[in-house]
């Protein structure tokens, strides 16, 4: 009895015709026939009855060729597992990220190198045009942004995926003028030094809502910033998502307060890929085990002596 034989007798129930099976299985009608009369020598049980009109199931083979399909879809479905595996352990990853869910991004791939360790894994820290660049032009297979829901339109080319809830919040010194305040505005801010991740859209807003405010410096460096708001010498602005990774560092000195921006609609942390490469298992996998991370994190957080957001 194996495998090659079920194949046959499957194949001769659904045809009712040894000679077309022969031909479906591209071999000799007499092979055919040989395997069913092994088979049925070996079970004890005749399967078929076989006359010039063609061949028909007994009602014993009729209960046995249900089981047999049912063996044969199991094979399959073992098979398309294990190419599945083979393909993830595989697989290269490349992701592009704007800086706050960095950490949560090493903690998805540190889980998905245990179950496939053959697969690789490349991440890029950028600006949030850059990401969405890199995805558009097929160097990154995913990216992560920070958008508000009305941003999204604009992109052509370009799946969006929800993933969670974030938004833009402000950092400062525990002994900062702005830490006793509930909730900041960009203007309360035209007094004060700030320190910004080098991100076009964090600038452009920044430059409308508070064209006069005091820019010490910009940097791809988030420890350079927070180093600088620890000092006391000015604030930031972060998202929750970030603050999430940089907290444990800094907790003692820091307060966060909501920033209050005009109506920009919700905003969330994105993942993006092109609509003009195909979707990788290991995409689709990487994105499923992220999002339950995120699902395991608060909606809001703080890294120190928050204000109610």
């Amino acid at each position: 009895m194996n495998i090659e034989q079920m194949h046959y007798i499957a194949e001769v129930a659904r045809t009712g015709s040894l000679t077309r099976a022969a031909e479906n299985c591209h071999i000799t009608v007499t092979g055919v026939s040989r395997a069913i009369t092994l088979f049925e020598k070996e079970l004890g049980t005749r399967l078929f009855i076989r006359s010039r009109s063609g061949t028909m199931t007994t009602p014993e083979g009729e209960n046995i060729i249900a089981k047999i399909t049912t063996i044969l879809n199991q094979i399959e479905e073992l098979k398309r597992e294990s190419s599945s595996y083979q393909e993830l352990n595989n697989s290269r990853l490349r992701i592009a990220s704007i800086p706050g869910p960095i950490s949560l991004l090493i903690e998805s791939i540190s889980d998905m190198k245990r179950e496939f360790p053959g697969s690789r894994f490349e991440i890029i820290e950028n600006n949030t045009q850059t990401v969405l660049e890199s995805v558009h032009h097929g160097e990154s297979d995913i990216g992560l942004v920070l958008l508000s829901e009305q941003s999204i339109p604009q992109y052509d080319h370009l799946q969006f995926e929800a993933l969670a809830e974030d938004r833009l919040i402000l950092v400062c010194h525990q002994e900062s003028a702005l830490a006793d305040q509930s909730m900041v505005i960009l203007n309360d801010l035209s007094d004060i030094p700030l320190v910004l991740y080098n991100d076009p859209n964090i600038l452009t807003l920044v430059r409308q809502l508070a064209p006069n405010s005091d820019i010490l410096f910009k940097s791809n460096n988030v420890d350079a910033l927070l180093r600088a708001v620890r000092a006391n010498l000015a604030v930031t602005i972060g998202t929750l998502h970030s603050l999430h990774a940089y907290g444990t560092s800094f907790h003692k000195e820091m307060v966060t307060i909501p920033l209050q921006l005009p109506d920009r609609g919700d905003s969330y942390l994105w993942s993006v890929r092109s609509t003009d490469y195909p979707v990788s298992r290991s995409s689709d996998l990487f994105i499923r085990r992220f999002k339950q991370i995120l699902a395991t994190r608060p909606t809001y957080g703080n890294i120190g002596a928050s204000r109610d957001l």
